[in-house]
């Protein structure tokens, strides 16, 4: 008897259980914050064209602005400014609350509901806590207020619900469900508002924070150092943290500008910061030096989202404006880019604080807009190309400093990618539930699926779609046919799965299209080879079962033998059970005109479809294609054995060419030949070849038998 203990295994502590309870829902939280500023994008777009043109810095251009829409055009982008920036922390609020709501009942397994009206609830708590704090109402619905909007957008989706469980009534059957739930959260609304409006009341009685010590801290460090060091060091800090976790950066420093830079206007001194050094040289591109991050992202992101974002960012950022990519990327509460968010605008500040200080650039008392594009802002404070050429060091500088953080961005992205991918097509092919068309599918999942059928639309007729084409071998060895197959290499992922391809095409309509091109090419390939004494192979073409109810099929295939000048028994059509064979009037007809031309049938994956054995009695079969899931189980599997043999007898009684796929050993071919399978295909032979590749592997062994 073994003896031996086991390892004693610490269960979890209680205080370890609630912090791994804490930090899951931290993540939670980070994601759905992000995610947030994501779909926010598009009006920080249009937010941040209004400001590039509101506030650009060339006079002249103002002017003929002037001329051509008229002197009131500054109010009209005002106007687009207030209805995107301007709400932009209310909007937050909203959607935070509506996305952490979703993906809370989505973890818990159920809807309940609240998800229609968590965001109603979460506009009503902005505005009561705006309204009790008594913020301005130029900044309480704006950007200044994004981090009051995420925390009330949270706040709201994590009490909503539990008070709407303790709120609960008695179901009504016989009301509507949408009067039911109105009034089953009416209650739970109003005591989350309460609730809103006690914190906010609490929050408004504290007495604001003053900063003495700061106002003390360039006097007391005077003496052991020039204070210019650290206080340009705080003032980046302070800007580049409030941006991460969703404040105004610009704000907050320009609440502290008196006690950091002194008085505007006045020239550069070593005893405060001074705003002009910082703005001019250490944001490059706005907060974060983002000018360096597009030109990472342009290096790195070759596709893709990445790439739009830098396509998209690129002249915001020459204005110095970078809301784009703190909320697009995002940088806002992104901990993968913390670092280079905080240190690329620090490290370029320290760069033009150590210039000043060795008198490399000289600093004038000029002020110029905030927008005046990199070079020339450097030019225009310095009087001289040293400001220009500090400014083009940063510019590296700053670039380097993000492009390792870019380049593990980008690569995460690919992995993620792949993964988003491969689960795609695996839901494409999945069997299980073959009436969800993966296409109408919501998520990522669908997202992939109806990108790549457009792109296949795109494709069909290029390179990127082609035929390959497996040679089959007699009981004796000697190729006697090929089956044309679909290959297509997307432009992204690379090579899709052909079955994935043709359910795409299936469900998206795209199938007559791209079972047409499958024939003309296969046949015009077969003509091609015809010319090299090839016209004893048979090229057989896999047709989708809903083609077969398209009346224009008999007629295509007639023109295609027609146009190739090809004998009707070169050709044999395999009828694949991606779908069911539609049990139609049409399809009957369409089968007994091809067959009455002359060109045979076969039945691909015969004895795992949906009907196999109906559709010998329905049409004429002149093949049948055993299923590769049994075929590869012929040697270990004794129920596969049965049933192989049990379709090889019933072939041979009705004089039906047996066909064995995915023979890829000899001794597998052997057990299949004892079985009664007559032609084979598979990797014992020859993959898929290019067209030139398989006419000269016909050619070598058409005429002679040779054993494997």
């Amino acid at each position: 008897m073994n003896t031996r203990t086991r390892p004693y295994r610490r269960l979890p502590t209680p205080i370890a259980a609630l912090a791994a309870a804490v930090k899951a829902r931290l993540v939670i939280y980070g994601v759905t914050i992000r995610d947030s500023f994501v779909v926010l994008l598009p009006i920080t777009f249009v937010g941040v064209t209004a400001s590039l043109l509101l506030n650009q810095p060339f006079l002249t251009l103002r002017q003929l602005m002037s001329r051509v829409l008229g002197a009131t055009w500054p109010a009209a982008i005002h106007h687009v400014m207030n209805a995107t920036y301007g709400v932009f922390g209310l909007a937050l609020a909203v959607v935070v609350s509506i996305r952490l709501a979703h993906r809370l009942a989505a973890d818990d397994g159920r809807d309940d509901g609240i998800q229609a009206w968590v965001g109603i609830a979460a506009l009503a708590n902005f505005m009561l806590w705006t309204g009790v704090v008594g913020l301005p109402v130029t900044t309480a619905l704006a950007q200044h207020s994004m981090l009051q909007g995420i925390g009330i957008g949270l706040l709201t989706a994590e009490l909503l619900r539990p008070l709407a469980t303790v709120c609960r009534g008695a179901p009504d059957y016989d009301s509507e469900p949408v009067f039911h739930h109105a009034m089953r959260m009416t209650a739970p609304l109003a005591i989350l508002g309460l609730i809103v409006m006690l914190a906010a009341q609490a929050v408004a009685a504290l007495a604001p924070a003053g900063a003495p010590w700061l106002a003390r801290l360039a006097a007391n460090i005077n003496p052991w150092m020039e204070a210019d060091w650290l206080l340009n060091t705080c003032v980046v800090l302070l800007n580049e943290l409030c941006w991460f976790v969703g404040m105004h950066g610009n704000v907050a420093v320009d609440q502290l500008a008196h006690l950091l830079f002194g008085i505007t206007g006045d020239s550069f001194q070593q005893a405060l910061s001074w705003r002009p050094l910082v703005d001019t040289f250490g944001l490059l591109g706005g907060s974060g030096a983002a000018l360096g991050l597009v030109l990472a992202l342009f290096i790195v992101a070759r596709e893709g989202p990445l790439r739009r974002l830098a396509l998209m960012s690129a002249l915001p950022s020459v204005f110095n404006i970078s809301e784009l990519l703190i909320f697009g990327l995002p940088i806002a509460l992104n901990p993968m880019f913390l670092a280079p968010f905080l240190l690329a605008p620090l490290a370029l500040t320290l760069i033009a604080v150590a210039a000043s200080h060795a008198g490399l650039v000289p600093l004038h008392d000029l002020t110029v807009p905030w927008t005046t594009p990199p070079l020339l802002s450097g030019y225009l404070v310095t009087g001289s190309w040293h400001g220009a050429a500090l400014q083009a060091l940063g510019l590296v500088v700053s670039t380097l400093i993000y492009l390792p953080f870019v380049r593990r961005a980008e690569a995460r992205r690919l992995r993620e990618q792949k993964l988003a991918f491969d689960t795609a097509i695996d839901a494409i092919v999945a069997p299980a539930q073959p009436h969800l068309r993966s296409v109408l599918r919501s998520g990522k999942s669908g997202m992939i699926a109806r990108g790549l059928l457009a792109t296949l639309a795109r494709d069909l007729g290029t390179p990127a779609v082609s035929l390959a084409f497996q040679p089959k071998h007699d009981r004796d060895g000697v190729a006697v046919g090929v089956e044309a197959l679909l290959r297509w290499r997307h432009g992204r992922y690379g090579p899709v799965r052909a079955d994935a391809a043709i359910m795409l095409a299936e469900q998206g309509g795209l199938i007559g299209r791209l079972g047409g091109w499958v024939l003309e090419e296969a046949c015009a390939c077969k003509a091609r080879w015809n010319a090299q004494g090839l016209s004893h192979i048979t090229m057989a073409i896999n047709v989708s079962p809903l083609q077969l109810d398209a009346p224009e099929l008999p007629r295509l295939l007639a023109d295609c033998l027609r146009r190739n000048r090809l004998a009707p028994g070169e050709i044999q059509l395999e009828v694949t059970e991606s779908q069911a064979i539609p049990a139609h009037e049409m399809v009957d007809s369409n089968l007994a005109a091809i067959v009455s031309m002359g060109v045979s049938l076969a039945m691909d994956d015969f004895g795992m479809g949906y009907s196999s054995l109906l559709h010998m009695r329905r049409f004429p079969i002149h093949a049948i294609k055993i299923d590769g899931s049994l075929t590869r189980d012929v040697l270990t599997n004794s129920i596969s054995r049965d049933i192989i043999h049990s379709i090889a007898s019933l072939g041979t009684a009705r004089a039906v060419e047996v066909v064995a796929e995915f023979v890829e050993t000899a001794e597998q071919r052997d057990a299949l030949l004892a079985l009664g399978c007559e032609v084979f295909q598979g990797y014992l032979y020859s993959p898929p070849l290019a067209a030139d590749d398989c006419a000269r592997y016909l050619t070598r062994h058409g005429a002679v038998a040779r054993r494997a």
